[in-house]
């Protein structure tokens, strides 16, 4: 390897010896001796990481018109270049690189700016001071010096605790180690990504050290510190993390219910939390000063947190208890925290009822005042508090005396019938809750029980009268007095031997001996809390038969049966019952025959299509009523069963052609049935007809119509209404009647008994009847009434009607009602007459 080396450095000697023996040709001698001290200045300094490439700058500005023949590279100022490169026009250029020191490692760059050396993968036995020499072709050779460092990266790194867990506040608790390197790596604490510690040092053997000297604090327990190392911005930086172990007591305590509300009767979950304890704190609950048992308990522990959860079952109880959650260090006891939680349970009212202090309830009085307190407890508060007496509820009425207020009732001047059982029920959002009820029995003074009676007692009948009260005590005294028109206002006293008493009831024993003897009985009673106001009346008369009953009608007739209702009348001073007897018409055979409290009757079973005569009779003790007698016309089979085709819905146009014969039909029928009456009313004024109402055995009720023609009798059931047509028009007309004694034949084909009664019933309306004058028929066309003989048992006169006699349609005096006559017919029912060649006419 000497061999090429020794040939270029003689043909370089060569070179240059020739080089200056052209020159001396043609200048002054120059001078070419070269300083090889290394300079104070002008060095250029290169780091590089070992491992990395290297470029070395040569740094000098060729002369102008002048080109480097040759650049020379050496180490220090040794003699001997390490490397060359020759830039010869005549030659290609080329590079020359010494092989125990660079070897192929090295490569001139001359087009850089500055011309460089580069040197790949660099060693620290690279690290030396290089020199750069330039030959030119004219100019003289021109040298340029570089220093290059080459940087060793670390090797390793280690955090080492000098003791732990540490207390707040302490510091130098660990110490990060980086080994290798050169320069000694620059050694710093991070935290949350900013530096907190840059103190390094240098140690023994090549090693850097960093004492943690931040306070220890409780952000250490969630933020980790890290320790970087690094002497260059090329190779990775050493990284070590440190998580520092603070002992710290617990940051905070709270309790929190994981549902709200509270509510009594379920299973509640308390969640106690306890937040920055290190290590995690010891949680224990209390209640009421009392630890609860860890069976009752859940402990759930995360990184900086600790939660123990309470299962307790809520009763009413609870409401108003505290809860304690105390959270202790393990070796910080004076680290101890604790949390204090009021429960706050919602549950349905608890009510209690309790009538005002200042008042007895054994010694309550009619006028004087209640008072009642509803005591009520309740979470949340009632919102709705009501009263009730007997379960009905009071309203606040102070005209009545009641005064409610939000827990209390106040009841003004009570009377008896404020006695009973008293609740308060009082509402929440819970629920609704009735108090325990409260009884209260208002004292009062005797009040009779009875109604005011009226008894028939025959002389020297004797009679129990039995008086009753009412009164709270029920220890009372009776006493009875007796009155009449006579004595006045002097009350006879009756002796206590003439009645008797068992508990509330007195009962006299009387017997009238003389007209003297009947009057009126009072009955008193008196007790502790006084006498009593108005007494107990019995009024003594002598006792009869009772009276007709009154307003007898049929109704709900059907083909076998018929209802018949009355009215009783006075009873005659003793009990009356009533009898209803119903006979055939044809056969007079009895087929009903029944008794009864009241005259309401159901007279079954009839035959359909017939006609029938009944009676009713009122009787007591001293005697009967004379019969209140009616017609039963029971239906026809065939009316009874009747009935509607089933019907198909019709469709729209069905329906309005429907509605347009139906408006047809209806204005035909106004147009017939005006063409009708108007021929009725001149056949009126032409023919007229003589009709005569029998009544049989005292008894309005059953009438029979007979027309003076043959064949036109007709029986209905009721009283007389009359309407004539004139012709201006129709007039409705009432019939008035006079008696007048006659012997007849019953109207049902037997003798009667009885007197039979004559009535003639006459029109007595303001129409023309009153101007027709004159006698017979010709004053009933003319006048245009119409005359009418009611047949009734009793006595009485005839009557002519309209001026004319109606029974002979001769001129007949008219005879006016008489004093005896009768002034009500009580029943009232519409007899239709249907006389040939005459118009329908309505009694």
């Amino acid at each position: 390897m000497l061999g090429p080396t020794v040939t270029c450095s003689w043909t370089w000697a060569l070179q240059v010896l020739v080089c200056c023996q052209v020159a001396s040709r043609h200048t002054s001698t120059a001078a070419f001796t070269f300083a090889a001290t290394e300079p104070e200045v002008d060095t250029s300094q290169v780091e590089v990481v070992e491992g990395y490439n290297a470029s070395l700058p040569c740094a000098i500005h060729s002369p102008p018109l002048d080109a480097p023949v040759l650049t020379l590279w050496y180490i220090g100022t040794g003699e001997a270049p390490v490397y060359s490169y020759d830039q010869r026009p005549s030659m290609r250029p080329s590079g020359w690189s010494d092989a125990d020191v660079f070897g192929e490692r090295a490569r001139y760059l001359p087009l850089e700016h500055p011309p460089v050396l580069l040197l790949s993968n660099v060693s620290t036995q690279d690290a030396r001071l290089y020199r750069c020499r330039v030959d030119y072709h004219k100019s003289n050779s021109r040298q340029a010096w570089v220093r290059l460092s080459v940087i060793v990266p670390p090797t390793g790194i280690e955090t080492l605790p000098l003791f732990s867990p540490v207390e707040l506040g302490q510091t130098n608790d660990v110490v990060c180690r980086v080994t290798g390197g050169r320069p000694l790596p620059r050694v710093v604490w991070l935290q949350d990504g900013r530096e907190v510690d840059a103190n390094s040092t240098a140690g023994e053997e090549g090693t850097a050290f960093n004492d943690l000297e931040v306070p220890a604090s409780r952000k250490d327990l969630t933020s980790p510190f890290t320790c970087r190392a690094s002497n260059n911005d090329v190779t990775p930086q050493l990284v070590a993390v440190y998580q520092r172990k603070v002992n710290c007591g617990p940051l905070s305590v709270t309790i929190a219910p994981e549902e709200k509300p509270l509510v009594s009767g379920r299973l509640a979950r308390l969640v106690c939390t306890v937040v920055g304890s290190n290590p995690h704190a010891l949680v224990t609950w209390y209640q009421q000063g009392q630890q609860v048992t860890p069976l009752h308990t859940q402990v759930q522990v995360s990184e900086n947190m600790t939660v123990s959860v309470l299962l307790l079952q809520l009763t009413r109880d609870h409401h108003g208890r505290q809860l304690v959650c105390r959270a202790k260090h393990p070796t910080l006891p004076l680290a101890t925290l604790e949390d204090i939680f009021t429960l706050d349970v919602s549950y349905k009212p608890s009510v209690n009822l309790t009538l005002g202090r200042a008042l007895d309830p054994k010694n309550l009085k009619e006028g004087i005042d209640l008072f009642f307190v509803c005591t009520v407890d309740a979470n949340p508060p009632p919102y709705k508090i009501r009263w009730l007496h007997e379960g009905e509820e009071l309203v606040h009425n102070v005209s009545a005396g009641v005064l409610v207020t939000e827990a209390s009732l106040a009841l003004q001047h009570v009377g008896r019938q404020r006695s009973g059982r008293y609740q308060c029920v009082a509402s929440n959002v819970e629920g609704d809750s009735e108090s325990n009820s409260v009884d209260i029995s208002i004292k009062y003074a005797p009040r009779c029980a009875v109604a005011p009676a009226l008894r028939g007692v025959a002389l020297l009948e004797p009679t129990n009268i039995t008086c009753a009260v009412d009164a709270d005590p029920a220890n009372v005294t009776f006493r009875w007095t007796f009155n009449n028109s006579v004595r006045r206002d002097q009350s006879e006293v009756l002796d206590s031997k003439r009645y008797t008493q068992v508990g509330l009831q007195s009962t006299l024993y009387y017997t009238p001996k003389t007209e003297r003897d009947y009057g009126t009985l009072l009955c008193f009673a008196i007790n502790d809390v006084g006498k009593q106001n108005e007494p107990c009346s019995f009024t003594l008369i002598s006792a009869g038969p009772p009276e007709e009953v009154s307003n007898c009608s049929v109704v709900h007739v059907t083909s076998i049966s018929a209802g018949i209702s009355c009215l009783p009348s006075f009873d005659g001073g003793l009990p009356q019952r009533f009898l209803l007897q119903v006979w055939e018409m044809d056969t007079g055979l009895l087929v009903v025959n029944a008794s009864g409290a009241t005259p309401v009757f159901t007279a079954k079973p009839l035959e359909p299509g017939r006609t029938y005569k009944a009676a009713v009779v009122a009787y007591n003790s001293r005697g009967r009523t004379s019969p209140s007698r009616l017609l039963i016309l029971t239906l026809k089979e065939a009316e009874m069963h009747k009935s509607l085709p089933s019907m198909v819905e019709p469709s729209p146009l069905v329906l309005i052609m429907g509605v347009i014969a139906g408006v047809l039909v209806v204005v035909g029928a106004l147009l017939l049935a005006v063409w009708l009456v108007k021929e009725r009313r001149n056949h009126a004024l032409r023919d007229s007809t003589v009709t005569q109402i029998v009544l049989k055995d005292n008894n309005p009720d059953l009438l029979s119509v007979e027309a003076s023609e043959e064949g036109a009798t007709v029986r209905v059931n009721g009283s007389v209404k009359a309407t004539v047509y004139t012709p201006t028009g129709q007039t409705p007309e009432m019939s008035s009647y006079q008696r007048y004694d006659e012997d007849t034949t019953s109207l049902y084909g037997s003798s009667s008994p009885e007197a039979t009664e004559r009535t003639r019933l006459t029109s007595s309306s303001n129409s023309s009847s009153s101007k027709g004058g004159g006698g017979g028929a010709s004053g009933v066309r003319s006048g245009g009434s119409l005359g009418v003989t009611l047949l009734r048992g009793g006595v009485g006169g005839g009557a002519g009607g309209g001026g004319s006699t109606a029974s002979s349609g001769g001129g007949g005096p008219t005879t006016s009602t008489g004093s005896e006559g009768e002034t009500d017919l009580r029943r009232q029912t519409t007899v239709r007459l249907f006389m040939s060649g005459s118009p329908e006419a309505s009694f």
